[in-house]
């Protein structure tokens, strides 16, 4: 069995896993108010989405019979790292007020963990290409 692809696999796996439950646990976003929902609390529930397909991805690169079906799974994983990125800055966004923890917790660990979401997914189509298992 391929090692880089269980390892590439293991750490999109654990960043999946990461973006799910961060927003609500580790860095949490505000809570919910049914008088007035916050933005952060739909990108949130957003992310939970996206983490949870990223971790998905993960543990099929991990499983998968091939090298190629897991450079794709993993390239996949690198892409949703990008919109990752994307929910708590352009798509949906996090609270106006600067000193809202959403703005000062949430979205620089969201930032982060996409990047090295797209970083890892990256550095699978590299590592992998060419490889036949």
């Amino acid at each position: 069995m391929n090692k880089k692809k269980l390892v590439l696999g293991a750490v999109l796996l654990i960043l999946g896993a990461l973006i799910a439950i961060g927003p609500q646990s580790i860095f949490p976003v505000c809570e919910f108010n049914p008088e007035k929902a916050m933005k952060c609390h739909w990108m949130g529930k957003s992310e939970l989405g996206v983490g949870a397909v990223i971790a998905l991805l993960g543990l099929g690169s991990m499983l998968s019979p091939s090298a190629q079906l897991s450079r794709g799974l993993l390239a996949a994983g690198g892409l949703l790292g990008i919109l990752t990125m994307l929910l708590p800055t352009k798509l949906i966004g996090v609270c106006m007020n600067v000193h809202m923890q959403c703005v000062t917790l949430t979205r620089p660990a969201l930032l982060v963990l996409g990047a090295a979401a797209v970083l890892t997914g990256a550095l699978g189509v590299w590592l992998l290409r060419g490889s036949e298992r």
